[in-house]
């Protein structure tokens, strides 16, 4: 029976000793993934604006921009937290569906959160890389 993550074989020897090296299987990436490296490429060659990509357990990316600024997508729509906020005082939340402009209008956050101090985006309510990435379950993590 086959098994479809079993490491593949390369045919080339190891070491003369006639034995083989197990490559390890190439994981397709998810379309999430997929269209978040693709917004990042657009905010580097267009804006001058150097992202990374990361992909959740759920099967959704996000693209890291700024610090408070985290673009999720589920393969089709992104929406991010803008650094303004509402009348109310709230942040508001954006969402667009194409590349073209979820790239123009992350570049327009991105200008807007480099102006404020560190400090600033730090105390606000804007999402952060690693509570994104961090499960939720994973409660205090004390230092040893």
């Amino acid at each position: 029976m086959n098994n479809p993550n079993a490491p593949v074989l390369d045919q080339t020897a190891v070491s003369g000793c006639g034995r083989f090296a197990a490559t390890p299987p190439v994981t397709e990436r998810s379309p999430a993934v997929r269209r978040a490296e693709e917004l990042a490429a657009i905010l580097d060659d267009v804006h001058g604006i150097s992202a990374d990509v990361h992909e959740l357990r759920s099967g959704n990316a996000i693209v890291s921009v700024f610090l408070g600024l985290l673009a999720y997508t589920d393969g089709e729509t992104f929406w991010w937290t803008g650094p303004e906020l509402s009348n109310s005082g709230s942040p508001l939340l954006s969402s667009e569906l194409t590349l073209p402009l979820a790239a123009e209008q992350l570049a327009k956050h991105y200008r807007i959160l480099r102006a404020r101090p560190a400090a600033g985006v730090l105390g606000s309510e804007l999402p952060l890389l690693a509570d994104a990435l961090l499960p939720d379950d994973a409660g205090d993590v004390a230092p040893r």
